[in-house]
């Protein structure tokens, strides 16, 4: 949801040049200003590391390839610019396939806020320029610029992590149950009841906690994402998603749900492939009550272990670059009580669909002991250290493949 790739702002005397503005520009904005006594200002802020000022009278002489030349810098500063020179500007930007903003309150500004992809009236500002203008500024401030960037960048952020928090335990882990039982027929290892339970209070309490997630450290540092090519679910999402996070909570609910079978004297060989002839062909020494209670613990054995790996995949995605402990939940900016709450609530969701009599009863669910829980704890710290891992390498060779497939 970054709308703005390359930016150019006009500043004007409602407008005020402040250092610990220019320190927060990081996500390729770029500037051009009316003022000639602004790029002195500017030049003695020596916060442009390397950059490069065009005058609006020089503007007459330059062809394409002086333009590509100035455009392929990372800070510009257009300085004494006329409404024809600003049009122009934005014109040789849009021309080059960038996503062009533009601020102004004038009615010479007003050709370059209608050719834009997004105009920037302020509130002070003409009629003229408003009515050209796709938006107003109200407070004639422009950190609040900077601020909706971030405000952007951080709703993108967190609708991607509520998507990668909900794949693979609400779809991948309900789905290959269902497959398994069909294809390799094994008795169902979750019950309709207790997929329902996991979504509709497990899966949807924790993901609403994700929302109310602060901005990461490196939101503003990164690059703007490319226009008509990012899609806020892409294959890289999805591919972290189902293949490694849903494929890992997968493996650690279906490890528990066969090992308690084990534990019960059913060796695997006498539940797959049985489909209706389970319990009898291959005969087993038991009878149906007591097939069908094993049968129901677990299933009960295969959501409880889910819960608790989505609870260590909720801490998981909580960061996509940073690490999960410069961004915890207890303290500092990234303080999110809500997470705890969340993964509280769905503690007690999972203790009473299993411990409460009335539960058991009625949906044919059955106590859990911790012995079978263990598993799904390992299981889970070790999803939540292959994480913090997998950030670690990406923050570290941001250049390489794992880098290049990093949600």
């Amino acid at each position: 949801m970054t709308s703005i790739q390359v930016k150019g702002i006009k500043t004007t005397s409602n407008m005020k040049i402040k250092s610990n503005i220019f320190k927060r520009i990081w996500a390729c904005i770029l500037f051009y200003l009316r003022d000639p006594n602004q790029v002195k200002d500017i030049d003695k802020l020596k916060l442009i590391p390397y950059g490069v000022v065009v005058i609006g009278g020089d503007m007459h002489s330059m062809d394409d390839y002086m333009w590509d030349w100035v455009l392929s810098h990372q800070e510009i500063v257009f300085a004494r610019t006329s409404p024809e020179q600003k049009l122009r500007i934005v014109m040789e930007f849009l021309k080059r396939g960038e996503v062009v903003a533009v601020t102004g309150d004038g009615t010479n500004d007003a050709p370059a806020l209608k050719q834009a992809d997004l105009g920037v009236a302020m509130a002070a500002g003409t009629d003229v320029a408003k009515e050209a203008g796709d938006m107003i500024l109200l407070d004639n401030n422009f950190s609040s610029i900077i601020t909706a960037i971030e405000t952007g960048r951080l709703l993108s952020d967190n609708l991607k992590k509520v998507a990668i928090y909900l794949l693979p335990g609400g779809s991948w882990s309900e789905v290959i149950p269902v497959f398994f039982n069909i294809w390799l027929g094994i008795p169902l290892p979750l019950s309709l009841f207790l997929a329902i339970i996991f979504c509709m209070f497990n899966d949807v309490v924790n993901s609403l906690a994700m929302v109310s997630e602060e901005a990461e450290q490196d939101i503003m540092s990164r690059p703007p994402t490319i226009r008509h090519k990012t899609h806020l679910i892409d294959w890289k999402l999805l591919v972290h998603a189902y293949l490694v996070v849903g494929n890992i909570e997968c493996f650690a609910a279906f490890f528990c749900f066969f090992w308690y079978y084990s534990s019960q004297g059913i060796p695997l060989n006498s539940i797959f492939f049985t489909y209706a002839n389970y319990g009898t062909n291959p005969p087993i020494a038991k009878t149906p009550e007591e097939l069908l209670i094993i049968q129901q613990t677990g299933q009960s054995i295969y959501y409880v272990a889910l819960c608790v790996m989505q609870m260590f995949n909720l801490l998981a995605t909580r960061t996509r670059h940073v690490s999960f402990f410069n961004h915890n939940p207890f303290f500092g900016k990234g303080r999110n009580w809500t997470i705890l709450l969340g993964i509280l609530f769905s503690a007690i969701v999972g203790i009473i669909v299993t411990r409460v009599p009335w539960f058991n009863s009625m949906f044919k669910t059955e106590p859990v002991s911790i012995k079978y829980i263990c598993p799904a704890l390992a299981f889970g710290v070790g999803l939540f250290l292959f994480d913090e891992i997998r950030k670690y390498l990406v923050r570290r060779y941001p250049k390489s493949f794992l880098a290049k497939m990093a949600w």
